[in-house]
């Protein structure tokens, strides 16, 4: 089962796997939906939208939250994978999006029998992306901030080789990261393009820097290395 199938890492994942999908798009409430039986849930249904989640924290914790621990009655010895955040490790979590997804990690030690929990950083690439990364790229260039706010970044097919890799791992908690962390300035001059600047936006994490904890794992596409070859493509195509 993947919960979340329609959505952005969920749409991604579904190209490689055959599996059984709910999601809010059809209709699927993970709080009240029928949940059917199956060997393995992949759980990515969540509100994902940091600032969103200052605006409206109820509808993000009932999501991720209580959607999560909902899903206890069903999958409570099943292997059970959970989409996670980095931002739920940081010192003072800064946003209702960060503690939702903490207090979940939470409950599924307390109360599942075989979990694989997953923190990711910022996944950017492909069909979908909402990231920074791939706004940069396609729009006009607004930072939020001075620019000096870091971020560690993870491509979409590294996160869904991951995921399905972590189907066959011993129970337990990881952290995908690597060793190279950016300014969001330095990602923005990346581009090429003008850069403009604007007050900065409460809830968000101004220095995160995420090292993994996947033993003899990394990332094989470079947030850097993706920005340039993106752009040179433009070029060409231009051209």
């Amino acid at each position: 089962l993947v919960t979340g199938h329609k959505g952005y890492i969920g749409t991604h994942l579904a190209k490689r796997m055959k599996a059984i999908g709910l999601d809010i798009k059809d209709g699927n409430d993970i709080v009240t939906c029928k949940l059917p039986k199956v060997d393995v849930v992949i759980h990515l249904a969540a509100k994902s939208d940091v600032v969103e989640s200052m605006i409206n924290p109820v509808e993000t914790i009932r999501t991720n939250t209580l959607g999560t621990i909902r899903l206890w009655e069903k999958y409570k010895d099943t292997r059970f994978i959970f989409a996670s955040t980095a931002g739920a490790i940081q010192d003072g979590i800064s946003s209702a999006y960060g503690i939702s997804k903490y207090c979940a990690e939470e409950l599924i030690k307390m109360f599942f029998s075989d979990y694989i929990i997953l923190r990711l950083p910022n996944i950017y690439g492909g069909k979908g992306s909402r990231s920074v990364i791939d706004k940069f790229i396609n729009e006009d260039i607004v930072i939020y901030g001075d620019g000096s706010q870091t971020r560690t970044f993870m491509h979409i097919e590294d996160l869904v080789n991951g995921i399905i890799d972590s189907i066959n791992w011993s129970k337990g908690q990881y952290t995908f990261g690597s060793d190279k962390t950016y300014t969001v300035l330095q990602l923005a001059e990346a581009t090429g393009k003008p850069i403009s600047f604007a007050d900065w936006r409460s809830g968000e994490i101004k220095y995160s820097k995420i090292k993994s904890t996947v033993p003899n794992w990394k990332s094989t596409i470079d947030v850097i290395d993706y920005i340039k070859n993106k752009k040179g493509a433009e070029s060409i195509s231009e051209a």
